[in-house]
């Protein structure tokens, strides 16, 4: 049985025989006008050998043809060549030949213009590809940095890792070229100058951030360092005993800063602020002097009323409930102290809601000492 050619082979071998063809047909061609060139040479050649000059009587001739044939075609001819002759058929017979000649050299001109102007129009087409074609990548270089830029912002605002390290490489690459260029370090030098001065003078709240920021700079500067207080201290005393002008708007300063902190409704909230102050002092030692009341039935430790809450048994125990479980979480709760109301506090609750052992309880045989217990206890009373 004959396998089938597939499509794909079929077109495959067609295109070789075309290829094929074609190259023969360019062959014969590139022959033919080999033979023509030669041929034309030959007849060149011929007639450039021909220096001995024949007399030709007038007679022989007819009127209709001339006594002398010129040559002055500079195509295939240097210089002016005279040729007479005797007879009437050598001279049609060279006639002839001339007219082979200039044939065959206006049929290689009008081929090479042609090929020419082919050459040319392929020229021009190729170059009107090529600005299509460079309109094209632009477009798609366009659209590919639209593309990596959208992925790479994307990336940024949500992969911390890669935004590090970006941040990292970006700043070494700055810092590198600052150290060692110093042309660029002269220009980013102006170009940070300019930009701040700009927005500086443009944004309102860039530039109540910025005299904030260096009023609290120089405040925790004057603070921490006594070489810069004492030169301070001097250059203002210098200022206020030397400059009249200076004085009297730093009493003006200092007369405004009174009023505005010592105003009535100032002192109101003042002693406003002060009594609830003294309210809970008064308070926090009445709540010392009595110490910690409630008991935890759990851990046993004695805490304040923030810090518990009532026991109530059907809370922590329920009726879908198996009997081990609900033993066990009995065996948490030791109800055998004399006590008015049963508490628990916060932290033994939620453990037995979620099902666990409360860590402080007394089954753990896990102890705190009266120590820890009272600055535990101080500590919750403070929040």
């Amino acid at each position: 049985m004959v396998r089938k050619k597939s499509t794909a082979a079929k077109a495959r071998t067609r295109k070789r025989a075309y290829e094929r063809k074609k190259t023969q047909n360019r062959v014969s061609r590139s022959w033919r006008k080999l033979l023509l060139i030669v041929k034309a040479v030959n007849k060149f050649l011929r007639f450039r050998r021909c220096d001995i000059a024949f007399a030709c009587s007038t007679s022989d001739l007819n009127s209709s043809q001339s006594n002398k044939i010129f040559l002055n075609n500079v195509s295939f001819v240097q210089k002016d060549i005279e040729f007479t002759y005797v007879n009437k058929t050598d001279a049609t017979n060279h006639l002839e030949d001339l007219n082979v000649v200039q044939a065959i050299i206006k049929s290689l001109i009008s081929k090479v213009c042609r090929l020419d102007y082919k050459r040319k129009r392929r020229l021009e087409i190729r170059k009107k590809k090529d600005s299509s074609n460079t309109t094209i990548l632009k477009d798609t270089i366009v659209l590919k940095s639209t593309r990596q830029s959208s992925w790479f912002h994307k990336k940024y605002s949500q992969d911390n890792l890669f935004r590090k390290r970006e941040s990292e490489r970006v700043t070494a690459i700055f810092q590198k070229k600052y150290t060692n260029n110093s042309n660029f370090r002269e220009k980013e030098k102006i170009l940070s100058r300019t930009h701040g001065l700009e927005k500086y003078r443009k944004y309102v709240t860039f530039r109540q951030e910025k005299i904030q920021r260096s009023k609290t700079y120089i405040l925790n500067k004057y603070h921490n360092n006594m070489e810069f207080r004492n030169t301070h201290k001097g250059n203002v005393l210098g200022k206020y005993n030397s400059n009249e002008r200076t004085r009297m708007r730093m009493i003006l300063q200092a007369l405004n800063s009174y009023k505005k902190s010592y105003s009535p409704m100032m002192q109101k909230q003042r002693r406003l602020y002060n009594q609830y102050r003294r309210v809970l002092n008064k308070l926090f030692r009445k709540v010392n002097r009595e110490g910690p009341d409630c008991i935890c039935i759990v851990c046993r430790l004695s805490l304040f009323r923030n810090q518990v809450i009532p026991y109530v048994e059907e809370k922590y125990i329920k009726t879908n409930m198996t009997v081990e479980t609900k033993e066990r979480i009995e065996s948490y709760s030791n109800k055998s102290l004399p006590t008015e109301k049963e508490w628990i506090c916060k932290t033994c609750s939620h453990k037995i809601k979620k099902g666990q052992m409360p860590s402080r309880s007394l089954l753990n045989k896990l102890k705190i000492t009266l120590y820890e217990n009272c600055k535990l206890n101080i500590r919750k009373i403070i929040e």
